[in-house]
């Protein structure tokens, strides 16, 4: 074993480096990763309140990034990822060292004797993958300590000491931070009801666009002008800008599909095996961030509202059965049955999964990238080249509504290269091909606006089209008014009769569902949690109109159930609420900071 390890001490080092990256994504999530300045003068790249910022740390943290994205990329790396690269990395060092400063001014210490306990009990997370430290497909602890004294690695253990020297006052700072977050019984249950507690409903919904017609409506430019003037402040704007962009989507070929289906085939063989973790294997493997983070658990779901395939699965595998892979046009499934029920007919499988996306491949990027290339080159030209261009290479211009400077582009979230370069280069500027989450865009500036006022011709269209609707909305609250007298007599049944209108019913949803025809988050959800079945509420607004529901069926939560769920839940909400006060601490450390970045003198980056 100890002759395997050495051989491995080179790979070892590497995952050692990169493990600090790792270590650094606290217990619940968040991310503040870095390296500091080790050997060597000290370069002042840069100063974070004071406290230098050297060339060194700064490089040896690009270094890791570098390694890590050249791994997943053999392909090579364009330009706009080893800059996106070199800012994660000053970011990350800048964000380092505002926490062990932080470390510092509380007098976080720690001991040589709590040093050698966590080294001793925690290998560096990829570290226990190796083949040197397994037994039977599994991590042997003592394998892992028995090295711990192998002459051989002692370069290895000394830069693992190293680091968790830096690391772990930082992770005593997190607990010192989020060591008030307690989660009460209220809490607690609240949070059960809204996940489990299910009802049935029956509805009327009056809806303003068809009981009162815009032609009724009247709004002149003399209200448009006065509701603009007293909600002036309201379109005080930054810095914004018009653009238009086109996209360009890598392609998936069969053998993307192969390569990932062949890792979800061992996957399941893996679930299969007698005493499988399927959730540690949902948390490590899934592509589903959100599932993941619950072991892959997909909760009730009815098989039907899935996609085929995934549905007939679900409709045939037993409980405790492993099934797949099954491919969906998400990508490749393995799935595990936990149990099924039927209710008047209608059948609900309680599932996990683990979902493996199919991304293209390096050369499929890299065509993608080419083809933006030439786009960008074809639509260079005069006024109208762009368009004239997107319609010769049969591709949909985008035409976002006008956007701030530092706020999301619509339709894209945050952009930050697209954002750089528009607000970076003159009205009428193309792109070449700039990176958003995999695919690629080419952005034409069409204007730019100086921050102010935004102007009120710009604004009129919509805010005539917001006083038709604020008027539609109080004609129909009038007509809500005469229904209530109707419903109380006649029930939603003849009251749809009388005015034309149709009872709709609903599945079976909880206080957190997107209800069908309602929403999610509107008060209907929660007026039907405060009723018994049979009753009846309403008028009830919400920002689609006015709604009159009776309560079919409740299905309460089952105490004993409730009672074996609370420690699993009691720990994911408090890690909830640990992850966000940790974020809004943060942040208000990262804005009161004094942040002195030289890199451009001194890199010329």
């Amino acid at each position: 074993m100890m002759r395997q390890l050495r051989e491995s001490t080179k790979f070892i080092m590497v995952i050692v480096a990169i493990a600090f990256v790792g270590l650094m994504v606290f217990e619940w999530g968040m991310d503040f990763s870095g390296q500091t300045a080790t050997g060597g003068q000290p370069t002042d790249l840069g100063r974070v309140n004071g406290a230098e910022v050297t060339v060194d740390a700064y490089q040896r943290q690009y270094q890791i990034l570098l390694e890590q994205a050249q791994q997943s990329s053999p392909g090579g790396l364009s330009d706009d990822e080893l800059e996106r690269i070199e800012q994660q990395a000053w970011d990350d060092v800048v964000n380092l060292t505002l926490l062990q400063e932080e470390a510092r001014d509380r007098e976080i210490e720690i001991s040589d004797v709590e040093l050698v306990e966590y080294i001793k009990f925690n290998p560096p997370p990829d570290m226990v993958n190796l083949p040197a430290f397994q037994s039977e497909g599994r991590f042997d602890l003592q394998k892992y300590q028995q090295a711990l004294s192998d002459p051989a690695l002692s370069q290895t253990w000394r830069e693992y000491e190293r680091q968790m020297r830096q690391t772990l006052p930082i992770l005593r700072l997190q607990e010192q931070v989020v060591a008030g977050v307690t989660v009460t019984e209220a809490e607690l249950r609240k949070a059960y009801l809204d996940r489990n507690e299910r009802a049935r409903i029956a509805y009327l919904y009056l809806d303003p666009e068809r009981l009162v017609p815009e032609s009724e409506v009247q709004v002149t430019d003399e209200d448009v002008r006065s509701f603009y003037e007293e909600s002036k402040e309201e379109y005080r704007r930054a810095e914004s800008a018009d653009v238009r962009y086109v996209s360009f989507r890598p392609e998936v070929v069969g053998a993307d599909s192969a390569r990932v289906a062949a890792l979800a085939d061992s996957l399941a063989g893996e679930a299969r095996e007698e005493d499988a973790d399927f959730a540690a294997l949902a948390e490590d493997h899934s592509d589903d961030a959100i599932t993941a983070q619950r072991g892959g658990d997909l909760g009730w779901i009815r098989p039907e509202a899935m996609t085929p395939a995934i549905a007939e699965v679900l409709r045939t595998g037993e409980p405790g059965e492993v099934v797949g892979p099954v491919r969906s046009p998400f990508g490749w499934h393995v799935l595990k049955i936990e149990d099924r029920q039927t209710q008047e007919g209608q059948t609900r499988v309680r599932a996990r999964q683990i979902l493996l996306a199919i991304e293209p491949s390096s050369e499929a990027r890299q065509a993608a990238r080419e083809a933006a290339r030439a786009f960008a080159q074809a639509a260079g030209g005069e006024q109208g080249a762009f368009d004239s261009a997107a319609a010769e290479h049969g591709l949909e211009v985008h035409d976002p509504p006008v956007f701030e400077k530092g706020i999301v582009v619509p339709g894209l979230g945050p952009a930050p290269m697209l954002t750089a370069f528009v607000f970076e280069n003159p009205v009428g500027s193309i792109s070449g091909p700039l990176e958003q989450d995999g695919d690629l865009y080419v952005v034409r500036v069409d204007r730019r606006y100086p921050a102010g006022y935004v102007a009120f011709e710009r604004v009129a269209p919509r805010i005539r089209a917001e006083l038709v609707r604020r008027e539609r909305l109080e004609r129909t609250r009038a007509i809500g008014s005469e229904i209530t007298d109707v419903v109380r007599q006649r029930g939603l049944e003849g009251a749809a009769e009388r005015y034309g209108l149709e009872v709709r019913t609903t599945d079976w949803f909880n206080r957190t569902n997107n209800i069908p025809g309602v929403g999610s988050g509107t008060p209907v959800a929660g007026a039907a949690f405060g009723l018994a079945e049979g009753q009846t509420a309403g008028p009830i607004e919400t920002e689609r109109g006015l709604y009159f529901l009776r309560v079919l069926e409740k299905d309460p939560v089952d105490p004993q159930a409730y009672e074996q769920a609370k420690p699993e839940l009691m720990a994911q909400i408090r890690r909830e609420k640990m992850q966000r006060m940790f974020t809004t601490w943060f942040e208000g450390l990262k804005e009161r900071a004094e942040v002195v970045d030289n890199r451009a003198l001194l890199l010329g980056t």
